[in-house]
């Protein structure tokens, strides 16, 4: 039972310590797509719940919250989209056109990162999520925390 609050408690401190971090950063520039990302609260708060505003599971806050330190590193050095998706959906009571660039680097051997980057009709450029890109790398993620746990 104490591991369990024990684990809450260890997420609470990292959300506080990421969102701290989130808040400095505001916007970066992209060259590959050649506009500004802007960090806007909907970012931070799409890591923490999924679309219909459930909480994501821990395991998955965990993840998107630890490679959120690489965001600023995939944008500016990313050097393809890997994947650009046009969704047409409804927006305040009218139809949007939503464009999700999803932009992938190796951080690290063996560690892919993907970031997630939204465009609504002709507004800005936002940052929407972060995440592994493959198993492998996930897999790798959770080694490189358990070893940056056991030096602390």
């Amino acid at each position: 039972m104490t591991s369990r609050i024990d684990k809450f408690q260890g997420i609470k401190r990292l959300i506080a310590k990421q969102r701290a971090f989130y808040k400095k950063i505001v916007s970066v520039d992209c060259p590959i797509l050649g506009e500004v990302i802007f960090f806007t609260s909907e970012g931070f708060n799409h890591l923490l719940y999924e679309s219909n505003r459930m909480p994501r599971k821990l395991s998955e806050r965990y993840l998107k919250l630890i490679f959120l330190s690489y965001v600023v590193r995939v944008i500016k050095n990313c050097s393809e989209v890997a994947e650009t998706r046009k969704v047409k959906r409804k927006m305040w009571g009218k139809y949007k056109k939503i464009l999700w660039y999803k932009l992938v680097y190796e951080v690290s051997p063996g560690v892919r990162v993907s970031v997630i980057i939204e465009k609504i009709g002709n507004g800005k450029c936002r940052f929407k999520s972060v995440m592994p890109s493959d198993k492998k790398s996930k897999k790798i993620s959770k080694r490189l925390n358990l070893a940056a746990k056991k030096r602390r």
